[in-house]
């Protein structure tokens, strides 16, 4: 009886270390990146970038009108809200496919969930994913919850849709911003690349 008992106890541990197993290497395929040799990353076969520094941390939000396909986030110092995330979207908010119209369409509901009145900083064209592009830079203020706001826009074409890459970066009304998190934006950018055709572009 202890014999076949200890027979059942060898098989259930086997089967557990089987199943973590098992669930290990799941998640190894779960993971949607990896990175190269030159130190860039490329993300599910399709993008390839340069990652900003170990202070961010990976960010991944479904939000309503578009997913954010992934971003980057760190806490700032100071006091509360202190912090600067940034993404990349493949739907950012409207739906045209001129870079001033999607600018206004898109403006109407970003940062949707705060009450900011937004005053464009600066406007102009660009070079994005290796052709025209439209980059904002805003400034947004909340004087009730005493917050405010400042974020990079930029806009670019996958085929013929409009895809974005954004910046934000949140203080108290009275704190100062960290102008060296927009260059580490500015590189995440200039370095995207797109890898392979977009579902649309394929139809």
């Amino acid at each position: 009886m202890k014999r076949i008992s200890l027979l059942f106890l060898c098989l259930f541990l086997m089967m557990a270390w089987l199943s973590g197993c098992a669930t290990f290497e799941t998640e190894k395929k779960a993971v949607p990146y990896r990175l190269t040799a030159q130190g860039t990353v490329i993300w599910e076969d399709e993008f390839e970038f340069l990652p900003p520094p170990p202070d961010w941390k990976l960010l991944r939000v479904e939000g309503e009108g578009g997913d954010i396909n992934f971003g980057f986030t760190r806490s700032d110092p100071g006091t509360f809200p202190s912090m600067t995330s940034f993404a990349y979207d493949e739907e950012p908010f409207g739906c045209s496919t001129k870079f001033e119209d999607r600018e206004r369409e898109f403006f109407k509901r970003f940062l949707f969930n705060a009450i900011l009145q937004f005053q464009v900083l600066e406007k102009k064209k660009t070079q994005v994913l290796g052709g025209e592009g439209l980059e904002v830079v805003v400034e947004g203020k909340d004087p009730v919850k005493k917050e405010k706001v400042r974020a990079k826009v930029v806009f670019g074409k996958r085929g013929e849709r409009i895809v974005g890459f954004y910046i934000t970066q949140w203080r108290h009304l009275d704190g100062t911003y960290d102008l060296s998190a927009f260059e580490v934006f500015d590189r995440f950018v200039k370095s995207f690349k797109l890898l392979k055709k977009s579902f649309y572009e394929t139809l």
